[in-house]
C-alpha cells in the first residue's frame, strides 16, 4: 500500500463528487491514482489514441507570415507522471506560433498528480500553448489551464478544491482517506504541497484569490465556477505580455485578420466554447479556431 495525495475527483452513479490529492509517503514524490481507464495525450488528426499513451502530430501549414505548423495535444482523463513524460517527448514538434497557434491543449480531465500538472503547466508556457476546455477541468487539471498564455472555458466545466489523503493499493483502488492530524508524514507532503501551489499560480499570473478559493473547499466534492469566477480567477484571459505582442501583430495584418487588442482579446476567449464539438477532431478545431478569429459576426 502507498499513501497517495491526489488532486482529482470521480464521478459516481448519481454524479456525486470525490475530490482527492494523491501522494508516495514512502518517497515522499507525488505519483497518480488512476481510477479511470489509462490516461492519454493524443495528438493526432483526428483518430483518438487509445492507452497506453500515444503521440501523432496534427500539423496544418499556417495562412500567416511566418509559416509553421500547428500542434494539438489533448489531454483526457487523469493526469500522471505518463503524461509528463509524454508532453516532454512531444513538445521538441513545436517550433513556431503562427496563426491561430503554435501549440493548442485541449482539456477534458478530472485532475490527478498535483506536481506533474504544474511541470506539464511550466513546459506549456514556455511554449505559448493556448489551452481551452473542451470536457471539464477539474483539481489539478486547472494547473494546466492556468498555463496557457491564452486560456478559456466554458461555465461550469473547471471544479476547485482542496486536496486531501487517501491510501490506495498497488493498483490505485481508493482504500480510506488519511487524517493528516494523525500522520505525520502525510501532514507534511500536504503541507509542503499547500505551499508551493501558490508559488506557481504566481509565476503563471493567477491571482491569489484563486488558491485561497481552493483551500475553501475543502470538503468531498468540486465547487464548479461561473464564467465570471473563472475570469475573476485568472482561469479565462491572456498573459499580459503575450497579448500585447500578439495583439501589433494582427494590427499589422490585412483583411479578416486585422483587429486591434481588444478585439483579439474577445475573440479568442470564444474559442472554447465555439470550437469545443471538434475536440477529437484536431484539424477541425484549429479551422474553428482561425474562423472564430476571421468572423467578428461569430463572436
Amino acid at each position: 500500500m502507498r499513501f497517495t495525495l491526489l488532486l482529482t475527483f470521480l464521478i459516481a452513479s448519481l454524479l456525486s463528487v470525490v475530490a482527492h490529492a494523491s501522494v508516495r509517503t514512502s518517497a515522499l514524490t507525488v505519483s497518480l491514482q488512476t481510477i479511470s481507464p489509462s490516461p492519454t495525450v493524443n495528438m493526432d488528426k483526428g483518430v483518438t489514441a487509445r492507452p497506453p499513451l500515444a503521440n501523432a502530430v496534427s500539423e496544418e501549414k499556417s495562412e500567416s507570415k511566418p509559416e509553421g505548423r500547428v500542434v494539438v495535444m489533448a489531454i483526457k482523463g487523469q493526469i500522471s507522471k505518463k503524461v509528463l513524460e509524454s508532453i516532454r517527448t512531444s513538445i521538441g514538434s513545436v517550433n513556431s506560433d503562427p496563426i491561430p497557434a503554435g501549440l493548442i491543449v485541449l482539456l477534458d480531465s478530472p485532475g490527478g498528480d498535483g506536481i506533474a500538472a504544474m511541470k506539464i503547466g511550466e513546459i506549456l508556457r514556455a511554449n505559448k500553448a493556448h489551452v481551452f476546455v473542451t470536457g471539464q477541468c477539474a483539481s489539478a487539471c486547472i494547473f494546466v489551464l492556468a498555463s496557457g498564455v491564452v486560456r478559456a472555458a466554458p461555465a461550469y466545466t473547471v471544479g476547485i478544491h482542496r486536496g486531501r489523503i487517501t491510501k490506495s493499493d498497488a493498483n490505485a483502488k481508493i482504500l480510506e482517506e488519511i487524517d493528516v492530524k494523525t500522520n505525520p508524514q502525510a501532514r507534511e507532503m500536504l503541507e509542503r504541497f499547500e505551499k508551493a501551489v501558490p508559488v506557481y499560480f504566481a509565476q503563471m499570473g493567477m491571482p491569489p484569490d484563486l488558491f485561497q478559493a481552493m483551500q475553501s473547499h475543502q470538503f468531498k466534492g468540486v465547487y464548479r465556477l461561473s464564467t465570471e469566477e473563472i475570469t475573476f480567477y485568472g482561469l479565462s484571459g491572456f498573459e499580459q505580455n503575450y497579448l500585447d505582442a500578439r495583439a501589433q501583430q494582427f494590427e499589422k495584418l490585412q483583411g479578416p485578420y486585422h483587429m486591434d487588442k481588444d478585439e483579439l482579446h474577445r475573440r479568442s476567449l470564444k474559442v472554447a466554447s465555439r470550437c469545443a464539438e471538434f475536440d477529437q477532431k484536431h484539424t477541425a478545431f484549429i479551422n474553428c479556431y482561425k474562423q472564430v478569429l476571421r468572423d467578428p459576426f461569430l463572436n
